[in-house]
């Protein structure tokens, strides 16, 4: 029997052990805790209703009725920078996954050379001239490339989960800036109707103090008044500048664009989604979603790098035409053909295997522990989200009364003054107190439609 028979029978022998005890599937670690039954608080999703997904995922900004901010929402989706850069990463990762398969092919490739020379001193001056394909594979006995090429494949879905929590966030962004914008003119309007009624009443205090009826300390504290007011105002247009400028950078534009009208008509907020329980928001968070996946490829390459320590296998092949010449004369081309088996079993590294598996057990917790945050941190702004929401809506019924009861005084003050029962500088104070009114309540409802936003955004499974 010769050496290379007894080789090849060595070397199938080793590929039949390795075939029989091949390694177990690797299989992500799961979560140490279960997600509740229900929600701590009593908040208006609290009772369960069943599948309730499907209306949550859709354009929920639409139920606002603004047909303005759907077109917002619709031109940040497609030209949001932070978007583009999302979907270059979802390309990158689908080409790492092709990658990755294709190392479980045979590989093929054209070799050439020449050669003057030989390494015997019998022939200095020969040349040989050849040309040919070699080809090599590597047989994946133990699931390593296999398990290279899943991580890969997570990598990908968990860029497309990046990508669609990106969606989610840009579209809820687009939605509170198009709110507080649109309670800032409105607060303004407000402002600027609180600042001309004290202005008034400066007027009316100086008449009296002309006339000795009162004492320069009434215009001195409502010219103070009157400054508050003034940098108010300011303050409410310089937030409206801000908050415009990020808006026209979640819709990628280069100004912010002065047509807007952030119309009152038809705009009555975001209505919040049906019931879910806490299981069925983390199985539809994006966030979380992605997290799985990042845990799951972690796991797949831990299952990579314990491999290593198994043997490896690779089959050779190359065929190609030589031509001798020597002294002139060329021989007729001679086709080449080899192959061959080759074993490799690493014995010592120096323990860089070892220390490239437990880098990778390491890792692996990690993945598990930023899993586990993301579900703590999605059901924490669910249920936040839920409060705030109920808070606002309490908010805005109980300033909705304290308005009527201010309009209700601010008519009767009226008539009494055209009765000669009260003097104007009443009047106007009444005003006043009832403008205080409709800037809290518009406050109130800006923070309802936020909350609103909020919730959504929570619960959204997608855009």
């Amino acid at each position: 029997m010769t050496c290379f028979s007894m080789a090849r029978r060595a070397l199938t022998a080793a590929a039949l052990v390795a075939l029989a005890g091949c390694a177990a599937p690797v299989v992500a670690p799961t979560a140490s805790w279960k997600a509740p039954a229900g929600w701590s608080a009593d908040v208006p999703l609290a009772a369960p209703t069943a599948h309730a997904a499907a209306p949550v995922s859709e354009a929920w900004w639409a139920s606002a009725g603004s047909a303005e901010l759907n077109a917002l929402v619709e031109v940040a989706l497609r030209s949001n920078r932070d978007l583009h850069i999302a979907a270059a990463r979802v390309l990158q990762a689908r080409a790492g996954v092709e990658a990755a398969d294709a190392q479980q092919l045979p590989q093929l490739g054209l070799a050439a050379g020449a050669q003057r020379g030989r390494d015997s001193s019998a022939n200095p001056r020969a040349s040989v001239v050849s040309v040919g394909l070699r080809a090599g594979w590597e047989p994946d006995l133990f699931g390593a490339q296999g398990l290279a090429s899943q991580a890969a494949t997570l990598d990908a879905q968990g860029a497309e989960l990046a990508q669609q929590a990106m969606r989610v966030a840009i579209a809820a962004d687009v939605s509170t800036a198009w709110f507080e914008i649109r309670t800032l003119r409105r607060r303004e309007a407000v402002a600027r109707d609180a600042l001309a009624t004290l202005e008034r009443q400066i007027e009316v205090a100086r008449r009296r103090f002309d006339a000795g009826q009162s004492s320069a300390l009434d215009v001195d504290r409502q010219l103070a008044e009157q400054g508050q007011e003034r940098a108010a105002l300011a303050q409410l247009q310089g937030a409206q500048r801000a908050r415009l400028r990020q808006l026209a950078v979640l819709t990628g534009a280069a100004q912010p664009d002065p047509t807007l009208a952030f119309a009152d008509a038809g705009a009555t907020g975001i209505a919040a989604p049906a019931g879910l329980l806490p299981a069925e928001l983390l199985e539809r968070r994006p966030d979380v979603r992605l997290q799985a996946r990042a845990l799951e490829a972690a796991a797949a390459r831990l299952g990579v790098a314990r491999r290593d320590l198994y043997p490896r296998i690779q089959l050779d092949w190359a065929g190609h035409k030589e031509r001798l010449s020597v002294g002139g004369s060329s021989a007729s081309p001679t086709l080449v053909v080899g192959y061959g088996v080759s074993l490799a079993l690493p014995i010592f590294d120096g323990g860089r295997i070892r220390a490239n598996i437990a880098v990778h057990e390491a890792r692996t917790q990690e993945a598990m522990a930023g899993y586990e945050k993301a579900m703590l941190v999605a059901l924490a702004d669910a249920e936040t989200a839920l409060v705030q929401l109920a808070a606002a809506e309490t908010t805005v019924a109980e300033l909705e009364q304290a308005l009527r009861a201010g309009a209700d005084a601010a008519s009767r003050s009226q008539r009494m003054f055209e009765a000669g029962l009260v003097d104007l500088n009443t009047v106007l104070d009444v005003r006043r107190s009832h403008l205080r009114a409709q800037d809290a309540l518009l406050q109130a409802r800006g923070a309802q439609w936020v909350a609103g936003v909020s919730v959504r955004r929570a619960f959204a499974g997608g855009v």
